[in-house]
């Protein structure tokens, strides 16, 4: 087991870096699924997941065995799943899935998955993680029957590791426009790398339909929800 998984290293390490790579982005604490598809091969053939950390360990190791098939190969925790579905007949392919789940900034790096084939192609995906970002009470559409009730719209931002939010890194627009302090009531709260921005419309308007957006670092995260009138005639 030990010389075969050496063997295995030396060879991924010396593939071509011509390879096409699938660039991955990512939210912070959010769920990653890699796909590996690969041309029919033996019946016997093993398909390898392996991993190269953003930053390189300090023993010189570029790339980490995660899975052989469905079975570990590492003491790595359950946020790592390999779901293994073997042959698929329908589009001629052998699969194999990677899921992380809640990821982490060290996550980020070079996924590899390949076969112990000689003719078979390695799929990469690099993974980059960015900060998570979240409207509150919810994001997408928002249906609005009464125009004149209160609504409060929260942004909340996560930034990476204990790095500390600027406050005023934050903005909220109004169908593209940015929605100045004078307008509307904004009661800020931070906390060490988290941060809560809360837009106060106390009497809705048909003014106030249309798109709230919230963006954080100059589009470094965003999302909107939109705010859509229907009469209670409709």
């Amino acid at each position: 087991m030990t010389v075969q998984h050496l063997l295995f290293i030396i060879t991924i390490t010396g593939i071509s870096c011509t390879l096409n790579i699938r660039n991955i982005d990512a939210e912070i604490d959010s769920t990653v699924a890699f796909q590996c598809e690969i041309d029919p091969l033996p019946y016997n053939a093993i398909i390898t997941w392996v991993y190269r950390p953003k930053v390189h360990k300090m023993n010189g190791i570029k790339w980490l065995p995660l899975y052989a098939n469905a079975r570990r190969l590492t003491q790595h925790n359950q946020r790592f799943i390999v779901d293994y579905s073997g042959y698929s007949e329908q589009i001629k392919k052998y699969l194999s899935i990677l899921t992380i789940h809640q990821l982490k900034l060290s996550d980020e790096g070079l996924y590899m998955c390949k076969s112990n084939q000689f003719q078979s192609e390695a799929s990469l995906f690099n993974l980059t993680i960015s900060p998570s970002m979240r409207i509150l009470p919810k994001d997408g559409v928002i249906e609005l029957d009464d125009i004149q009730r209160p609504i409060n719209l929260s942004c909340i931002v996560r930034e990476l590791s204990m790095h500390t939010i600027d406050p005023l890194r934050i903005k909220w627009y109004h169908n593209n426009r940015e929605i100045p302090n004078s307008h509307l009531t904004e009661n800020l709260s931070v906390h060490t790398n988290q941060a809560t921005l809360i837009l106060d419309i106390h009497r809705l308007s048909l003014n106030d339909s249309g798109l709230f957006k919230c963006v954080y670092d100059n589009g470094k995260a965003s999302k909107h929800v939109r705010l859509y009138y229907t009469s209670a005639g409709k």
